[in-house]
């Protein structure tokens, strides 16, 4: 059986050489073989299917799941003033903890 290497592979099909060395690893290529550190692949070894998708099925998902939606001034600033007494807390337990570690020593 005659091999040819991933460059000629990849220049036949037109792919790249990266792309090509991940399908041998997968082992999408049929008859592939590592032999000293190279892969080898059969010279009648056809092109891998493209299982990219490409009809279209997937577009615009991004924009069906985001939420668009306008919260009214006085909720937006609730939800300020939570996230700023978070905040406080959060230091205030940490203010408490460097205290505790310092008095310790």
């Amino acid at each position: 059986m005659v091999y040819i290497s991933i460059k000629q592979y990849a220049s036949d099909w037109g792919l790249t050489i990266k792309y090509v060395q991940l399908l041998c690893r997968q082992g999408k290529i049929d008859g592939a073989i590592k032999e000293k550190g190279q892969w080898m692949i059969p010279e009648d070894a056809g092109k891998p299917e493209d299982h990219r998708v490409v009809s279209g099925k997937y577009k615009g998902w991004r924009q069906k799941y985001n939420v668009n939606c306008k919260i009214d001034g006085d909720l937006q600033k609730m939800i300020d003033e939570v996230n700023e007494n978070a905040l406080r807390a959060h230091n205030i337990v940490e203010k408490k903890k460097r205290l505790v570690l310092i008095t310790k020593k």
